[in-house]
């Protein structure tokens, strides 16, 4: 039995929530400051965009990368847990001695 935390659940949930967070942060603006509806540049207003569901294309290209991320992390730790292999049952080497002779001519 694994006792590793789910790491896709857990991007989803982090995603998720800042999602929320912007949102409700670009919704209570206080206008002052507000950019044109047709900004295309600023990284605020890009973020704004995504978070909205304008870039269906950078939800998904996010999306990829967080599935990526979470296999890569559970993998290694399953690797990390896993137990040692048969084949390492075996006697170690022993250590090199730490005096070594050197016969001078």
């Amino acid at each position: 039995m694994n006792d590793a935390p789910d790491w896709v659940e857990q991007a989803r949930r982090l995603v998720t929530g800042l999602g929320q967070t912007l949102g409700a942060a670009l919704r209570e603006g206080d206008g002052g400051d507000a950019h044109p509806s047709d900004c295309r540049w600023c990284p605020v207003c890009q973020v704004a965009a995504v978070v909205r569901g304008e870039r269906p294309e950078v939800t998904d290209a996010l999306a990829d990368v967080l599935t990526a991320a979470a296999a890569a992390l559970r993998t290694a730790s399953e690797r990390a847990s896993a137990p040692a292999p048969e084949a390492e049952a075996e006697e170690p080497a022993p250590p090199a001695p730490p005096v070594q002779h050197i016969e001078i001519g």
